[in-house]
């Protein structure tokens, strides 16, 4: 014995398809007869109803489904800020990776460890949201600073001193020990050690960044 095959929803019913073709008629009649706009008005009207209420309104309604079904799962809405963060964590790891050939190899070495460290994050990120709270500054300020960073050395090269580029690049060296620290925490069960890791090169690095505005 076949299992019975679920219910269509309303919106998808012969019903409604027939409710929908005998609308259009009636607005197409009355178009014609009582607003007098002539049988092609009135065949158009018609017909951009029936349009409306046979193709657009299942599909609106089968989008309200899919994100109702989305929600009741677990799954992140489209806004979910989650989400949002993760899309300009992809965009700044691709500008650092864009950036290397453009740069002395050795600061490229140190820009593609970067760029290898970010991708571990993210991705660690994206498999498990609960461990965005450990690294969320991670996301919104050290990725975003140093994609910023690196951008800022590329268009100073052609007229800094080697003082100002050697201060960037030192820069650049100690975000690696960052990067580093961010990824144990989502990688590594034991935070206590890589969150006061952390808070001692934060201090550092914010000193860092101030220092490089000036």
């Amino acid at each position: 014995m076949t299992a019975p095959s679920p219910k269509s929803p309303w919106y998808k019913s012969w019903i409604w398809t027939s409710v929908s073709f005998l609308g259009s008629m009636g607005i197409g009649l009355l178009l014609l007869t009582e607003v007098r706009s002539g049988p092609v008005v009135a065949a158009l009207g018609g017909l951009g109803a029936y349009f409306s209420l046979a193709f657009l309104v299942p599909q609106a309604m089968s989008g309200k489904t899919r994100l109702s079904k989305s929600r009741a799962s677990g799954q992140s809405p489209p806004d979910d800020p989650r989400v949002n963060l993760l899309v300009e964590a992809h965009h700044h790891a691709a500008t650092l990776a864009a950036v290397v050939p453009n740069l002395p190899l050795a600061v490229g070495q140190i820009v593609t460890d970067l760029n290898r460290h970010a991708r571990l994050i993210i991705e660690a990120v994206s498999n498990a949201p609960e461990k965005l709270p450990p690294v969320l500054r991670f996301f919104t300020y050290y990725l975003p600073s140093t994609a910023d960073l690196v951008m800022d050395r590329i268009k100073l090269a052609p007229h800094a001193g080697s003082a100002r580029l050697t201060e960037i690049d030192q820069t650049l060296g100690r975000l690696v020990d960052a990067f580093k620290g961010f990824e144990q925490a989502v990688l590594s069960p034991d935070l206590q050690s890589v969150d006061l890791d952390i808070a001692l090169l934060d201090d550092a690095l914010d000193a860092d960044f101030e220092a490089l505005k000036r």
